[in-house]
């Protein structure tokens, strides 16, 4: 079985990883990749990068892990830029080095000889942190996606966009369970390009507090996006504690 885990956006969320790693190992997973933003907004940046840089496995950079290194006008809120600018006093120079090294894209194989990518935003720009909300937005992507299937974030919301050749559209269909069950799984079919957005697991914006991530399973062509619930009020009080703003841990319990 090769089956791949696919987490993103965990923004420095330790509980919210934590619980989605031992979901991972519940489902089995053989392999894992990480889609960027592992740090920004939460309490725990050193103990999640470490713990990623601990997993050893493919990582793309994410627009906080580019502005934590890097300091830029970039669009950021001023809550944003407050939780930012306290991440970056909390990692050393090694931890900044290393996600000064990632890559904005990358192709992985999985044992099984089957090639996906994975990007943080979209496969056009992915330096310009677009951020890809409905079809006509990733239509822009696919040109770029020579892959059958390609993972992303940033958004922080579950998408499915699938392209013919011709026009991009959103597949709402295959979301549906998602909603009403927090588990969803569909075969991609072989003719058409997929453009998946697996959620957050450290900062849900999709009106569910729980984390959310996806598998690929080679072997089977199946996709699975689902919701692992986890301690919210331990992750508020670790917010709280660090004295980042406390919108960030109202909205936790919100999934805003």
């Amino acid at each position: 079985m090769a089956r791949t885990a696919i987490i993103s956006d965990i923004h420095a969320n330790y509980h919210a990883l934590s619980a989605v790693i031992e979901d991972v190992r519940a489902m089995q997973c053989t392999d894992l990749v990480c889609l960027g933003d592992v740090v920004g907004y939460n309490a725990y940046p050193a103990e999640c990068l470490d713990y990623v840089r601990e997993l050893n496995c493919p990582v793309v950079k994410g627009n906080h892990d580019e502005e934590v290194v890097t300091p830029s006008n970039a669009r950021m809120n001023p809550i944003a830029r407050k939780a930012m600018d306290w991440t970056r006093s909390q990692l050393d120079e090694p931890r900044l080095r290393w996600l000064s090294r990632l890559q904005y894209q990358r192709i992985v194989r999985t044992d099984t000889g089957v090639s996906f990518s994975i990007v943080h935003s979209s496969l056009d720009h992915p330096k310009a942190w677009n951020y890809i909300i409905n079809a006509s937005d990733a239509s822009n992507n696919f040109p770029r996606q020579f892959s059958h299937l390609c993972f992303h974030g940033h958004t922080h919301t579950p998408k499915v966009f699938v392209w013919d050749g011709q026009h991009a559209a959103e597949d709402d269909e295959s979301l549906h369970p998602l909603y009403l069950s927090g588990f969803t799984e569909f075969q991609p079919l072989p003719d058409l390009k997929y453009f998946i957005n697996v959620g957050s697991v450290g900062q849900p914006r999709d009106s569910d507090p729980r984390a959310s991530y996806g598998i690929y399973d080679s072997d089977l062509n199946l996709v699975i996006i689902k919701r692992v619930e986890y301690d919210i009020a331990a992750a508020q009080e670790a917010i709280e504690r660090a004295g980042l703003p406390e919108y960030l841990a109202e909205r936790l319990e919100k999934g805003i």
